[in-house]
């Protein structure tokens, strides 16, 4: 099994650091273990990840005619916190990838095909998808006692009316109303930007999300709510170098989030 024939430039992380050298040799490792040393690798699509390498990887072998596997190779992050996060869920029955084997700075996991949300959302504006992430957040909350951190509509996969989440590593204590307000924010950043249709389902996640809590919507909730937007699209603006979100971000944090 020849990985570094796949790897080519993949060996470096997006923000430029270099993956360890033993990072590759276990994931041969565990591949050769789960699926023999006979098995052969077809195809090797990156994922996007901001700091590590993440692979989509396909391979057969004698026993497995056809094997879809995802592999977390750790650049930088925490990689003690994603595994720990991946196990508590799959074992308390929240949907995420199930950890086939880890070890070293490496994960292997489960392939969930599907559609990423941000696709889903952004194609349909379709307010089920808002009842299921609410619905997901609010079972992590309730399982974790943390938020999930970096609030991404592209860290869920929609597939087959389930919606499931990835990347954990970033998982630490907080306020729901960050996870909530933050992937209100990448809703609204993502294309069309700022969009009528974007702002009301950003609404409907807050209720959504309020109702699973057994709380109606009140001024101060909806004060932190817009504040929460605005910062996390000010955080956004800056590493995208983006002045249009800038301008968003300011003109919720003056006016707040219009409802149509």
């Amino acid at each position: 099994m020849d990985l570094m024939k796949w790897l080519g430039d993949t060996q470096i992380g997006i923000d430029g650091k270099s993956l360890p050298s033993d990072r590759i040799s276990t994931l041969k490792t565990i591949l050769q273990n789960k699926f023999g040393k006979d098995a052969e690798i077809g195809q090797v699509n990156r994922l996007k990840s901001r700091k590590n390498i993440v692979l989509h990887i396909k391979l057969s072998s004698r026993e497995h005619e056809s094997i879809d596997v995802v592999a977390k190779m750790f650049v930088a992050g925490l990689y003690d916190t994603e595994l720990s996060i991946l196990k508590s869920s799959w074992k308390n029955s929240l949907a995420v990838p199930e950890v086939i084997d880890a070890r070293d700075g490496v994960i292997l996991m489960s392939f969930i095909p599907g559609e990423t949300l941000v696709d889903s959302i952004n194609t349909t504006f379709d307010p089920h998808l808002i009842d299921l992430l609410a619905r997901w957040y609010y079972d992590y909350h309730s399982v974790h006692r943390k938020i999930k951190g970096d609030p991404r509509l592209r860290n869920f996969i929609y597939y087959e009316n389930t919606l499931y989440g990835v990347d954990f590593e970033e998982s630490c204590p907080g306020h729901w109303m960050l996870d909530i307000a933050g992937i209100s924010a990448s809703l609204l950043d993502t294309n069309p930007i700022f969009d009528s249709k974007k702002r009301k389902l950003s609404w409907h996640l807050l209720d959504s999300y309020l109702s699973l809590l057994g709380q109606e919507r009140d001024t101060k909730i909806e004060t932190e709510f817009t504040i929460a937007i605005a910062d996390m699209l000010k955080q956004t603006s800056i590493w995208r170098k983006n002045s249009r979100i800038l301008e968003i971000s300011e003109e919720i944090r003056a006016k707040g989030l219009p409802e149509d």
